[in-house]
């Protein structure tokens, strides 16, 4: 087929057959108006269809009122004069599939809305919440909310040059592979042979012993430049304080200059416990002075209640009336008798 107006053959069977079609410009206004009507009903039962499948409605309706705005141009370019009635009545048409579409797209989003009694379960915004990979999600935590710190990591040790003079050496053996963390916290070149080896004088100590044995208060293991601490965590529990570390030397050191010499110290460490003691003594013996005063008084109220049982002695007949009495031996109550 080359063009509309003309003929097409067929010479399989012997004989030729001839076919006309008729052009676009040649038909009748009715009939171009029954085909654009067809034509726009089509394209909005499509994009009924587009939208129940869920595709994107709004990017469709305007795909789709493009393509309609181009096709309607070229065919009215193709049209004479007498086809300005059809495309008024093609665009009403649009209008109303559009308006259609967006009835549609309306009612979807109300199948969407949550019943009433599950409201209450979907006003989070997930875009604002966090995965702590916990099994819970939470909303972004408030700036203020009390958090436990992150502990940061320690530094590596830096490289060791054992010709440069200004090298930190161990100051027990001299070797330069000291322990950096002494070094960098306790502000003391050691090395790790010497700790293990010097015991006596580079152990840890916690801060509840370092009270006790040194006689120092709280305010004063707090002072970081003269008591300098290592923080770890709790090995009790996890969540409790970190555990303060002190450095034996240091607070030997400390605690003498304090109280004087290791023999002051030791007779402050003597008399407080023997305070102790004499505090100790005085709340047991407050305690079973209680007791017995309690005990004893319950014996009381015990006798208190008690049924008495009288014991009466021998008859003594009195000279002057002539009248028998007896006398009970426990409470000395008397009584008249007739002796027969």
């Amino acid at each position: 087929m080359t063009d509309q107006n003309q003929t097409t053959s067929n010479t399989e069977g012997g004989f030729c057959s001839e076919v006309k079609f008729p052009s676009y410009s040649t038909l009748s206004p009715e009939v171009k108006k029954r085909i654009e009507e067809n034509r726009l009903k089509a394209k909005a039962i499509q994009l009924e269809r587009r939208l129940q499948n869920g595709s994107n409605r709004t990017s469709q309706v305007s795909t789709s009122t493009e393509q309609q705005n181009t096709n309607s141009s070229t065919e009215q370019q193709n049209t004479n004069s007498s086809t300005e009635q059809q495309n008024t009545n093609s665009s009403t048409e649009q209008q109303n599939a559009s308006s259609l579409t967006n009835t549609n797209a309306n009612n979807q989003e109300e199948k969407l809305r949550p019943m009433k009694k599950f409201q209450n379960y979907v006003d989070y915004d997930l875009s604002k919440m966090i995965n702590t990979r916990g099994g819970f999600l939470f909303e972004t935590p408030d700036e203020n909310s009390k958090k436990r710190k992150i502990r940061e990591l320690e530094p590596e040790d830096p490289p060791i040059d054992p010709y440069h003079p200004d090298t930190p050496r161990c100051k027990e053996c001299k070797t330069v592979e000291i322990d950096y963390q002494f070094h960098r916290i306790f502000r003391v070149n050691i090395c790790r042979s010497c700790i293990d080896k010097f015991s006596e004088k580079y152990s840890l100590l916690t801060k509840t012993e370092a009270k006790e044995d040194y006689l120092l208060t709280d305010a004063e293991l707090k002072d970081e430049e003269r008591l300098p601490h290592l923080s770890k965590p709790n090995p009790h529990k996890s969540t409790w304080n970190d555990m303060m570390l002190y450095l034996r030397e240091q607070v030997e050191e400390f605690s003498f200059e304090k109280w004087g010499g290791a023999e002051a110290l030791d007779k402050e460490f003597e008399r407080r416990q023997d305070e102790k003691k004499k505090r100790k003594d005085k709340k047991f013996k407050s305690k079973l002075a209680d007791l017995r005063k309690r005990t004893r008084t319950d014996e009381l109220e015990k006798n208190r209640y008690k049924e008495h049982k009288h014991e009466f002695g021998m008859a003594v007949e009195d000279p002057e009336t002539g009248i028998s009495t007896q006398t009970c031996s426990s409470c000395g109550i008397s009584v008249e008798v007739v002796l027969f």
